[in-house]
């Protein structure tokens, strides 16, 4: 484990997995109220073909420092900050290593918003079930739930200061800003970070790194079409290949948004062939 005390005192841990003379350092960033012990599977087998993996806990989960309350807050733009120094402790650890993120879910976006902003510093995106949140990028009746849960969450958040998704049955326990910006993304379409005037869409409209992304068939978390609305959100010329999964065709049973994680080979496989090209 390595020990990260971030510029603003909030302290965490990185989890190291570590192989022989690779090539390329693994950064994995989880889904939102999702521990980053959940992913140690994956992060193992990975290890096991040859990659050099870190998995950390966004703010307010697991082995972190703090946790949401009234009065304990931040936002998208405090998780971008903190991809960035988690990235520096990549260099430190793993250096000359080419450096790629891969996020699960709300761990994709944030990792695109980072990419978009600091492109210099990480060769490509692996984006896992990663999907835009604006209602509109929905099917149907699918579309008024999110837009209906946009709203709620928006009152719920701002009228406790934090919000208890733990006991929603939706993500963790999350800070007010967290959900402002997931809200504002989910009514309107476009990332305006909280305490950030930086353009993110139009850095993500000029992204042009190798990108590949997975959907999952039927998952009711990150609709193919929401999928989808995120890629077009990239470059128009971005170098990307994109996997629409199906149960059949996998060896991972029930195959859903979290699954795939505690049976990873099959996901292992497609990111070891694209990391070879």
């Amino acid at each position: 484990m390595i020990n990260i005390t971030h510029p603003d005192g909030a302290q965490n841990k990185a989890a190291v997995f570590e192989a022989p003379e690779s090539a390329i350092a693994l950064i994995c960033l989880p889904a939102m109220g999702v521990k980053a012990t959940f992913y140690k599977r994956f992060a193992q087998c990975l290890c096991s073909q040859g990659f050099n993996v870190i998995v950390c806990d966004w703010r307010g989960a697991g082995s972190t420092s703090l946790r949401a309350g009234r009065g304990v807050d931040w936002g998208y733009q405090q998780l971008v900050d903190d991809v960035k120094d988690l990235v520096e402790v990549a260099d430190t650890h793993f250096p000359g290593t080419r450096k790629f993120l891969i996020g699960h879910s709300l761990g994709g976006q944030i990792s695109s918003l980072f990419a978009a902003r600091y492109s210099e510093v990480v060769s490509g995106l692996i984006l896992i079930t990663t999907c835009s949140v604006h209602y509109k990028s929905w099917e149907s009746r699918a579309a008024w739930r999110v837009f209906g849960a946009a709203c709620k969450f928006y009152v719920i958040s701002k009228t406790l200061g934090y919000f208890p998704g733990h006991k929603l049955g939706f993500a963790g326990l999350e800070a007010k800003t967290v959900m402002a910006d997931w809200c504002h993304h989910a009514l309107i379409g476009r990332y305006k970070l909280a305490g950030s005037r930086y353009d993110y869409d139009g850095a993500l409209a000029a992204l042009n790194l190798p990108v590949l992304a997975i959907s999952i068939k039927d998952d009711e978390l990150a609709g193919k079409s929401a999928v989808i609305n995120f890629l077009n959100k990239l470059h128009p010329d971005v170098s990307l290949k994109y996997l629409h999964l199906k149960e059949n065709e996998t060896d991972i049973v029930p195959l859903n948004h979290f699954s795939w994680a505690k049976k990873p080979a099959y996901l292992v496989n497609i990111i070891k062939s694209w990391l070879q090209y």
